[in-house]
């Protein structure tokens, strides 16, 4: 048997829910200590591990170090994994118990969701859900650190290659312009000239996507207003206030003009197969 003087699960607790909290005192509320404590767990581990794991910055925030940040992602993996571990034995006794948790990119969630949660909830009612919404690359890292059981966003390859993640395409989400007729006129793309836009944030994809359109078609963009969110983005145009751009399932649901754009991206449900407990297996089928 390995001798691991230094294997001290409390003190591992203590700097993994330092280490996503950022805060001593945060950390104490999560772990039902007094912050004293909490900074001497974290003391004791550098001790052990004979370096320095967290700095605060100006601003008194908790930053990892580079040796910090190096354990942390190990011990963040593991720690996680005995969640898997413990819900996998209480779920193989009861799909009821235990928690599935999602990353969903949140412009899709009732759509793609929640009839599915409603399905598996009638033959499992006490079975529970956490919804997190964030961004691709965010929903990602909590998948590959098994803080998620499934991710829900537009499908990445490169994610497949060495992370073990599988995925399961689901549908296609087509993109169009949406606007009020009596003040724009738009016939194809080139009418765009000059007219101010209402786009997603830079970071979604359909955004560089749309933005390469227009590149490809010599257009140069009038930028009005930019949202992370498509009902906002649709208000925004119904108040006149610009072209949106817009998943063409929801500009359907609404009156305004619509102009059909060769753009789209692939939806999928991405998850580790190996992680996955007895009720996400079961979740998952609904899927597929």
């Amino acid at each position: 048997m390995f001798h691991t003087p230094s294997m001290n699960l409390d003190l591992i607790r203590t700097f993994v829910i330092v280490g996503q909290s950022k805060d001593f005192n945060d950390a104490a509320s999560k772990l039902n200590i007094d912050a004293t404590n909490v900074s001497r767990h974290i003391k004791s581990l550098e001790n052990l591990m004979g370096t320095k794991l967290i700095n605060k910055n100006s601003k008194n925030y908790i930053e990892l170090t580079e040796d910090g940040k190096t354990l942390f992602e190990g011990y963040e993996k593991a720690y996680n994994l005995l969640f898997i571990t413990e819900k996998t034995f209480k779920q193989n006794k009861d799909l009821n118990s235990g928690k599935i948790a999602i990353g969903v990119a949140e412009d899709i969630e009732i759509s793609v969701l929640n009839d599915k949660i409603e399905s598996f909830k009638k033959d499992y009612p006490k079975g529970a859900f956490k919804i997190i919404n964030l961004s691709t690359k965010d929903l990602f890292e909590k998948l590959y650190h098994y803080n998620v059981d499934f991710v829900i966003d537009e499908k990445i390859d490169n994610y497949t290659k060495s992370s073990g993640i599988k995925m399961v395409d689901l549908f296609t989400e087509r993109y169009c312009l949406v606007y009020i007729k009596n003040k724009y006129n738009l016939e194809n793309i080139n009418d765009l000239k000059d007219i101010p836009l209402i786009l997603p944030i830079s970071a979604k994809k359909e955004r560089k996507l749309f933005e390469q359109l227009l590149s490809k078609n010599n257009i140069e963009r009038t930028l009005s207003i930019e949202t992370a969110s498509y009902e906002s983005a649709l208000d925004y145009a119904k108040r006149g206030l610009g072209v949106a751009l817009l998943p063409t399932s929801l500009a359907k649901t609404t009156d305004l003009e619509m102009l059909d754009i060769p753009l789209e991206k692939n939806i999928a449900i991405a998850y580790i197969e190996e992680n996955l407990s007895p009720a996400s297996k079961e979740f998952l089928q609904k899927f597929c």
